[in-house]
């Protein structure tokens, strides 16, 4: 459906479940542009789905246990997928064979890829470890965890002021880390811990930039950036939501955090499962853990205000994820079904034509004086001819913000997807041995063995 026939007033996010698929999934995500979902599943396996024809086009099989975290890469060309089975792999989805295997002594509870680079990656464990890992050629060490540096004194939530240096060890006991996350930058690395503060490291030397309390002796559950990465919202385990604006100073990475609402179900008190922003960072949803019902709570982010409450299935929620350009969402249920939410849209015909009028009912036509009168034949053989011989461009698209994009170039439009160029130390880390994930809207290619898999199934 053509964008210009939507009411650009209506309300932007979703009404009710549009579509289900049939998956026995525990985890997923939307990649950079929205195209794909990456569902990791029960039985170790890993499943792509195309969320316009609602179809699969690529099975993963690489663990024996449940896939608990996916991670797109910065243009979708790799997935990175964190399983029970102690183990995180890298896909490489041109080929749909494994790229890297990396292996841990504990199970895994999620990985998240570099922003910059596919061969950094971010891996938090159930024994509430993190490590960050390096995969690119000469770096050692190429694992390195992460942990407190005792010689920073606690800040509180409600005062943003910088960290202040002691001159002996902290009495604050050592706090296990619970979830870690890149900046959208890549230049920081975020991770919340069970005492219910939040921890700031450098992504390049994995220094401690910062330590700010949270919530009193509540474990960090959840942990989502916007695209932007103005914005952070945090969910813990006193059932509270929290949301962050995240400013720098100009030539520093040491961000200044100031809690802007606290959001929480006031009348049922309800656990939250998951946690996430808008696509434009309109709107902060969270889903509901209680256990009778499939409840998505959507509060204004500037307002902190309760704008809707998405009722679904009567079975549980345990994940989901916005649409990073639509107004759609993606929730799942403890059985693993996907529920694609969306709006029922009103289309408008009048934007067909300027002089196209709709009618509430019928009318009787006027006849203009002028309306069969015979044209110029030579005048219309004319335009005729001019629009023959008029170049048709088939190689730009117009996506939904409107900017015009050539195949294989990243839009300003689509921040998950931007690559700037390096402008200080901690870039040009980054982009040491740098990946071959360039195409923007990559789409992977047609295996003709799926083909003949599927030619024998029917």
């Amino acid at each position: 459906m053509n964008v210009e026939l939507l009411n650009p007033f209506t309300q932007n996010f979703p009404e009710a479940v549009v579509a289900t698929l049939e998956d026995a999934a525990l985890c997923l995500r939307y990649n950079s542009t929205g195209r794909f979902i990456a569902a990791g599943r029960f039985d170790g396996w890993t499943t792509i789905w195309d969320a316009e024809t609602k179809g699969i086009i690529r099975t993963l099989e690489g663990h024996v246990k449940g896939v608990v975290s996916v991670s797109w890469s910065r243009n979708s060309k790799y997935l990175l997928t964190g399983s029970k089975d102690w183990n995180c792999v890298v896909w490489d989805l041109a080929s749909g064979e494994r790229e890297q295997t990396i292996r841990f002594d504990a199970p895994v509870s999620n990985a998240v890829f570099h922003p910059r680079n596919s061969k950094i990656i971010v891996v938090t464990l159930t024994t509430c470890q993190t490590f960050v890992v390096d995969l690119r050629q000469g770096v050692s060490p190429r694992r390195v965890e992460l942990a407190e540096d005792v010689n920073v004194v606690t800040v509180g939530e409600q005062n943003g002021t910088a960290p202040v240096a002691t001159n002996g060890a902290s009495t604050n006991p050592k706090a296990s880390i619970t979830i870690a996350r890149f900046s959208r930058d890549g230049k920081t690395i975020y991770a919340g811990t069970s005492q219910g503060t939040l921890l700031i490291f450098s992504s390049r030397n994995k220094s401690l930039l910062r330590r700010l309390k949270i919530a009193n002796n509540c474990a960090v559950k959840h942990m989502e950036f916007n695209q932007s990465g103005s914005h952070l919202v945090m969910n813990s385990t006193d059932r509270i939501v929290r949301v962050y604006s995240i400013d720098k100073e100009p030539g520093s990475i040491i961000p200044t955090l100031e809690i802007l609402h606290k959001l929480q179900d006031p009348i049922q008190r309800s656990p939250w499962n998951a946690v996430s922003f808008g696509g434009d960072a309109e709107y902060v949803l969270a889903g509901s853990g209680n256990i009778a019902s499939h409840s998505i709570y959507i509060w204004d982010r500037t307002t902190g205000d309760l704008e809707k409450i998405l009722e679904g299935p009567k079975e549980p929620l345990s994940d989901l994820d916005w649409h990073p350009l639509r107004p759609h969402i993606a929730s799942l249920s403890v059985s693993g079904l996907i529920h694609l939410w969306g709006r029922h849209v009103h289309e408008n015909y009048s934007a067909f034509a300027p002089g196209f009028e709709e009618l509430d009912e019928n009318i009787e036509y006027e006849e203009r004086e002028s309306e069969f009168d015979i044209e110029d034949e030579e005048e219309e053989r004319r335009k005729r001819q001019q629009e023959e011989e008029e170049e048709v461009d088939i190689d730009t698209v117009d996506p939904l913000g409107g900017e015009t994009l050539i195949r294989g170039q990243i839009p300003a439009a689509i921040p998950r997807a931007i690559l700037p160029a390096a402008t200080d130390e901690e870039d040009t880390w980054a982009d040491g041995d740098a990946d071959d994930d360039n195409e923007y809207d990559w789409f992977p290619p047609v295996r003709l063995d799926e083909e003949e898999e599927e030619e024998d199934a029917d």
